[in-house]
């Protein structure tokens, strides 16, 4: 493959969580407090799963989708919030716009569920992500397979999961260096036909570097 000097950089990141004080003890309260709460809040609930480690992968894939099964015990709702895949996306007020419809389109059709218990109520936090750059550059696909091996999960997370909410445009940083800088169309399609939603950061590492070694 051809080269090109300008190199692909690595960045890592770390989340820090902000309480809002906002909480809401009914699916009726939640629906109020979504279309309030910040982008940062709704990205903060419907993303922080991919950036932890899982022994196990969760049932639910999000926090609305959690609370919804465990304290509303809604599970034909949390199941609709657990289909939402937050990567189709390409801003944050579509992913909020999409949670309130599958919750007014349930509410259509079954009525509010009960007020949860006291201690059960949805407590909306915000994310914030602070970028850490590295040391470690790619300038070649043979480079790029090695700096995927040592990069943390949270490079990974950085690049390709939070990367389309970040650019604004449904692609990640991996297929753009391939397809715009290294000049290699091939590779950069199949990278961004990844689905993020189906695989956990770690697979998705072998995903990714499984598909630049056929490549080689």
């Amino acid at each position: 493959m051809k080269a090109k000097a300008e190199p692909f950089k690595f960045y890592e990141c770390t989340p820090l969580i902000k309480m809002t004080g906002r909480r809401a003890g009914s699916i009726v309260e939640l629906l109020e407090i979504l279309g309030q709460v910040t982008p940062e809040s709704i990205f903060h609930h419907m993303h922080q799963y991919f950036l932890k480690p899982h022994v196990r992968p969760p049932a639910y894939p999000n926090d609305f989708a959690v609370w919804a099964s465990e304290a509303l015990e809604e599970k034909r709702l949390a199941e609709r919030l657990a289909n939402l895949n937050p990567f189709e996306f390409v801003d944050i007020d579509e992913v909020r716009g999409e949670i309130i419809r599958i919750i007014k389109d349930h509410l259509k059709e079954f009525p509010p569920p009960r007020p949860v218990l006291p201690g059960k109520e949805f407590f909306f936090n915000e994310g914030i992500t602070f970028v850490i750059p590295t040391d470690i550059e790619a300038t070649s696909n043979e480079e790029f397979v090695e700096a995927l091996r040592k990069v943390d999960a949270s490079s990974i997370y950085f690049h390709f999961y939070e990367a389309r909410l970040r650019l604004g445009r449904a692609r990640d940083d991996f297929s753009l260096f391939f397809g715009e800088c290294l000049g290699c169309p091939g590779p950069a399609a199949r990278l961004n036909s990844l689905d993020p939603y189906m695989y956990s950061t770690e697979v998705l590492r072998e995903k990714i570097i499984a598909i630049l070694e056929e490549e080689e």
